[in-house]
């Protein structure tokens, strides 16, 4: 049997680990492609727009879920404006979260963290699949587990967030 790790473990790395706290082990992947991160900072400058850049975070921004889990999604809105040193434990539960998958990581996004972050109270999960041209939204309260999807033209719109909208070939076009 392998040995969980637990946030007081996760709390002695170094600052900048590149490691996230995922069901008690410590999940360490490789730097994202480019068109991942593109992907994630598109995302981001739209809801910066909406929300400011105090309510939002990009990874690596911890998410303490509860003790074997501590979470890094690409991007996150927070409930509240945070302060500039506000850490992990400090930053509650977002509002909404959002994960560009990758195809080393797109299973445990899918299935473990998803799950995870809808228990823990994340009012909005985004999934955001590059590689389909897809993107889905699970809503805590609606659609736990089953999404509404968008595809091509499609828009899909927040139920939690005004303003927030997101349509793949928009997103996905090389620019």
């Amino acid at each position: 049997m392998t040995a969980l790790y637990t946030r007081a473990d996760y709390n002695l790395l170094p600052e900048g680990f590149p490691a996230q706290l995922v069901e008690g082990q410590l999940v360490r992947d490789p730097s994202p492609v480019f068109g991942h991160q593109r992907t994630a900072l598109r995302i981001a400058s739209l809801l910066s727009g909406l929300v400011g850049d105090s309510r939002m975070g990009i990874a690596p921004t911890d998410i303490v879920l509860d003790d074997f889990n501590v979470y890094q999604p690409d991007v996150v809105v927070f409930r509240t404006a945070l302060d500039d040193e506000a850490h992990g434990e400090d930053v509650g539960i977002p509002l909404l979260a959002v994960e560009v998958l990758s195809p080393s990581t797109a299973r445990r996004d899918r299935v473990v963290k998803r799950t995870r972050m809808l228990d823990a109270g994340v009012d909005e999960v985004w999934l955001v699949d590059r590689a389909a041209g897809m993107i889905e939204v699970y809503d805590r309260h609606r659609y736990r587990d089953v999404p509404r999807r968008a595809t091509k033209s499609d828009q899909l719109r927040s139920r939690v967030l005004d303003g927030f909208v997101l349509v793949p070939l928009e997103l996905f076009a090389r620019s």
